[in-house]
């Protein structure tokens, strides 16, 4: 999307676009600047004067030079080591000094949250994207930190040894639905998270199990992030966290800590508002 510095999405610009995140580099590189190349021919006509590019994405990530190193996850594979920011110059034609900034998609979301969403007010937020996996942003004094007391290395939650692997490994989609599996004693056939959810809504006692569970696992293992960086405000995006409500109880009572928890106020826009945040804060004097 176009957003101003004011927070506002500019009228019809609005884009979303499947990445075939398991295809070749060409394809994937090809969808990503489909619709920046799109949104600059928008800019064009209407006369918007465009900042710059601002960009969140899956890490690991080289965020100052653009290159991405996701490596062993099953996608992307084929941009690892890619130079994002050559490309995205070179094949949209724009000039070497034209700002194009990255972070990764977690901290986007936890950016976006603090300037325009359930963030606004406070000093200390640690920010969870629950989805595909597991991300997670540390910010203090309105910057992602990923050094200090209480943050984990690469400030991964989801890295945290949980079991037999990572706590990304069981609260995630994969598993949520590896669980709700295990505990419906057989294949519960073709189902994802929001049709999980949807049978939680409806009674099923496996799928309240579920999410009760996730809850009180996430709430434990926050604990002693969330109390030695002094968090004053836990959010919780991702998709997700449109089932909130699931386990929400079960992770304040197993937290047990003076801390607000908040869901997303903007669950699908707060990467898009942080990334433009991103590069308003480094290219712009001053937001108005």
């Amino acid at each position: 999307a176009m957003v101003s510095s004011k927070g506002e999405i500019i009228e019809r610009t609005q884009q979303v676009t499947f990445v075939d995140s398991k295809g070749t580099a060409e394809t994937i590189l090809a969808t990503f600047v489909q619709p920046i190349a799109a949104l600059m021919e928008i800019a064009r006509k209407r006369e918007i004067k465009i900042s710059g590019i601002g960009i969140g994405m899956p890490g690991p990530l080289d965020s100052e030079k653009g290159i991405s190193l996701i490596k062993g996850v099953d996608k992307y594979e084929s941009i690892y080591g890619v130079n994002l920011r050559n490309e995205f110059r070179k094949r949209l034609n724009l000039p070497a000094e034209f700002p194009i900034l990255f972070e990764i998609d977690a901290w986007s979301f936890i950016r976006g949250e603090a300037w325009l969403g359930a963030g606004r007010g406070y000093n200390r937020i640690i920010g969870l994207t629950l989805g595909t996996g597991f991300g997670s942003g540390f910010m203090k004094n309105d910057e992602l930190v990923d050094t200090g007391p209480g943050i984990p290395p690469l400030a991964w939650i989801g890295g945290i040894q949980y079991g037999d692997g990572i706590l990304d490994d069981r609260v995630s989609r994969r598993g949520i639905i590896r669980r709700y599996n295990e505990l419906h004693g057989v294949s519960a056939g073709d189902v994802d998270v929001k049709d999980i959810a949807e049978r939680a809504k409806q009674g099923d006692s496996d799928a309240i199990k579920v999410f009760e569970e996730t809850g009180e696992i996430l709430g434990k293992m926050l604990k002693t992030p969330a109390e030695q960086f002094r968090a004053e405000c836990i959010i919780v995006g991702g998709q997700i966290a449109k089932s909130y409500s699931l386990f929400v109880a079960p992770l304040k009572n197993a937290l047990q800590l003076p801390v607000i928890v908040k869901q997303a106020k903007n669950i699908d826009l707060s990467g898009v508002f942080g990334a433009a945040r991103l590069l308003f804060k480094n290219v712009l004097i001053r937001i108005n």
